[in-house]
């Protein structure tokens, strides 16, 4: 019994470094190097710096906050699905249509929209399986 629960363990111990690996979850290593870079210029400012609470609830300093999103704009990411993602809707508007009431970041932000690039990175990422 003693070596089932250790067994148990282990593998448990295994799953969560594998979700952590790079090799394993491209999602994550795709995150790490590409899209928090992102996040950092554009987002952070207002959305989590320094432990403040980020505004709207939304919080861009890590993936789970990505995903979960903020308080009004719905889910942050929605797998394969960007247009149902706020967070790439509304940077979409900020990259596009500074002027709309909910594009981020909000033109009287010091903080610069995502480019072109980015935007296509950040949409290939949420479309990824």
């Amino acid at each position: 019994m003693k070596r089932l629960s250790v067994l148990a363990l282990f593998i448990s111990a295994s799953v969560l470094v594998a979700a952590d690996d790079p090799k394993v979850n491209p999602r994550q290593a795709t995150y790490t190097k590409e899209i928090k870079p992102m996040m950092d210029q554009s987002c952070i400012g207002c959305h989590g710096k320094d432990g403040k609470k980020p505004k709207g609830g939304f919080n861009a300093t890590t993936l789970e906050g990505l995903e979960k999103g903020g308080k009004e704009d719905g889910k942050g990411i929605t797998w394969g699905d960007p247009e149902k993602s706020s967070l790439y809707r509304l940077s979409y508007l900020g990259a596009t249509a500074r002027d709309e009431e909910h594009a981020m970041p909000p033109k009287k932000s010091k903080s610069e929209p995502l480019t072109t690039e980015q935007l296509a990175k950040l949409k290939a990422w949420i479309l990824a399986k």
